[in-house]
């Protein structure tokens, strides 16, 4: 049947005589759906500094596209530090990359963007320089939700920080919408280049940041 109509009675079966004249106020008339008692969703984690170096969150690199043998590993440059490391191998697709997860679903927490805060940092160490990096952010749950943006390396064979402004997507890609939820991280080392051409490639990255603010 098709139910389109709400009558709200308050005090039912106890008549004005009865208890005098009253006044009652309601608001917020919403459909949750569901049977029984409806337990709230549980809220999404925030975005926290990704440092590879905390004992209490298991950090997971899921390699792909040739970039399979990447994971958390220790500095090559200070051997009291952790890092991500992203090997492609010589037969890499342009598009290989790692995914970094600290929680289920490979994400990562909310990251806070809206108008006024969209850039993020990463430290990254490259054998070349000049090479993009591409980062890509989505919706764990809803892969048709994302944006990309790319920074490129300055020095070779030392670390850097990049930083990455998601309110300038790479052409071609879905701009951002600062009321989506994106809680998934994704980097690409010389996106666009292949293992064939440039050979097995080995790439760092840490300290992923958000740290707001928008383009100068």
């Amino acid at each position: 049947s098709t139910y389109d109509k709400a009558s709200i009675f308050f005090n039912f079966g106890v008549t004005g005589a009865e208890v005098g004249a009253k006044t009652y106020y309601f608001d917020d008339l919403t459909f949750i759906g569901g049977v029984g008692e409806v337990e709230p969703p549980a809220p999404v984690d925030a975005f926290e500094t990704i440092t590879f170096d905390d004992p209490d969150i298991q950090y997971d690199l899921l390699g792909f596209g040739g970039a399979e043998d990447s994971g958390v590993v220790v500095d090559p440059t200070d051997a009291g530090n952790l890092v991500a490391r992203v090997t492609k191998n010589d037969m890499a697709e342009l598009w290989a990359g790692a995914t970094v997860a600290t929680a289920a679903n490979n994400a990562v927490g909310r990251m806070p963007f809206d108008a006024n805060n969209l850039r993020m940092t990463v430290f990254v160490w490259s054998p070349d320089a000049g090479i993009p990096v591409r980062f890509k952010v989505e919706n764990a749950a809803d892969p048709g939700v994302s944006v990309e943006t790319e920074a490129t390396t300055t020095v070779a064979g030392a670390w850097e920080e990049l930083t990455f402004n998601f309110g300038d997507e790479v052409d071609g890609t879905a701009a951002i919408n600062v009321d989506a939820t994106y809680d998934k991280a994704t980097l690409f080392f010389n996106f666009g280049t292949t293992g064939a051409e440039a050979g097995a490639q080995t790439y760092y990255f840490d300290d992923v940041t958000f740290i707001g603010g928008v383009a100068e």
